[in-house]
């Protein structure tokens, strides 16, 4: 009789895991650490991009500093143009009003379902122009080529595109520094500034 019982047990586990299998949708693997990047393209979002890392210069307070603060954050706005991960301009603005609102369209077509491809600026030079000592705020100019953009809806619908510009644009930018980091305060194309020779 125990022999008869155990044989039913088997066979009705046997079948509730094979039912629950077949009925239970599959969730995707995350994808593993090591997993190479893949740019954007017309069709689909970039994947497994890796948010740039720091260094201790970006957190210096110096010329120096601000430089290397300003690529930095550079490097954070082409990361969150293929990923839309905003988060991680907006934790170095303090005000910066043009910048924010440019940073807010990003969030939205990702929020809304859709990516960019390109657009990823390309700094050639951080330029000081305040003096030495300015009491932790510095001023800058950054000649940028920003690479050709494409937003995309939800449905791989274009939303906007810009095309690319081999003249590129100045950014006019105001850093401070307070509580051992950078803040942009800052960031504005103007195209027409004259750099310092």
């Amino acid at each position: 009789m125990s022999l008869l019982r155990t044989a039913v047990l088997t066979a009705a586990l046997a079948t509730s895991v094979v039912l629950s299998a077949c009925g239970a949708p599959s969730q995707p693997a995350a994808a593993p650490e090591s997993a190479a990047p893949s740019p954007a393209s017309s069709s689909a979002p970039a994947s497994n991009i890796r948010q740039p890392e720091s260094n201790d210069l970006v957190t210096e307070n110096s010329h120096e500093g601000a430089r290397a603060f300003l690529f930095h954050y550079f490097d954070l706005t082409a990361y969150a143009l293929q990923t839309g991960d905003t988060e991680v301009l907006l934790a170095h603005l303090d005000g910066a009003a043009a910048e924010a609102e440019r940073v807010g369209r990003i969030a939205e077509v990702y929020g809304d379902g859709g990516w960019i491809l390109g657009g990823q600026p390309k700094v050639k030079n951080v330029l000081i122009t305040s003096p030495e000592g300015a009491g932790g705020a510095v001023s800058a100019l950054l000649p940028v080529n920003p690479g050709e953009y494409t937003a995309f809806g939800a449905e791989g619908e274009v939303l906007e595109h810009r095309p690319f510009s081999p003249d590129g644009t100045i950014y006019t930018a105001s850093v401070k520094y307070a509580d051992g980091a950078w803040k942009l305060t800052s960031l504005e194309e103007t195209p027409g500034a004259e750099l310092p020779e």
